[in-house]
């Protein structure tokens, strides 16, 4: 009979070959292509490819981007046209950075709209990137958590007065 200490002594052998053999079976990740990092305060410039509504040469830009938001913290929603706002609706939805139903009625409301679902900035809003002036981008997602809490409440509103919703509040 074999005793409870070498039992476990055997038991964690095992443990240790099988775990070998799967490790040996995972191919290793190819570090030819590292992942690129931006410098805070600059502004990223993303080929077209990979958002196919940013013409080329346009930039993205986030919270370290010099000038991009105003005092209180916030980016300006004021160029944002109805596409952008019903993508952003969707997002700060799926985000959870709006809640009730107000949020989902102004955002499905505005969706229905002919001229947003033909807008090349619905897409980018759905991603978290608000349209402003120049045809730039700004990634709302850099923003901390309680700005971008309070940038959706104010995309939230502007959807309502775009969708006709006469849903009030959040």
């Amino acid at each position: 009979m074999i005793s409870n200490k070498y039992f476990v002594v055997l038991a964690a052998a095992g443990l240790a070959i099988s775990g070998a053999a799967v490790a040996q079976t995972i191919p290793p990740i190819p570090q030819s292509s590292p992942v690129r990092t931006i410098p805070a305060g600059t502004q990223a410039i993303l080929p077209s490819a990979n958002f196919q509504a940013v013409a080329a040469g346009k930039s993205i830009l986030t919270a370290a981007s010099p000038g991009t938001l105003g005092v209180d913290g916030l980016p300006s929603i004021e160029n944002a046209q109805a596409g952008n706002v019903a993508g952003l609706s969707y997002y700060c939805v799926q985000k959870k950075l709006v809640l009730g139903t107000s949020p989902i009625v102004a955002a499905r409301t505005i969706a229905k709209r002919p001229d947003v679902q033909s807008d090349q900035f619905y897409s980018l809003g759905g991603k978290g990137l608000l349209q402003t002036a120049g045809g730039n981008v700004f990634d709302i997602s850099t923003l901390p958590k309680d700005k971008r809490v309070m940038t959706c409440n104010d995309i939230i509103k502007k959807a309502q007065s775009f969708g006709g919703s006469s849903v009030v509040g959040h």
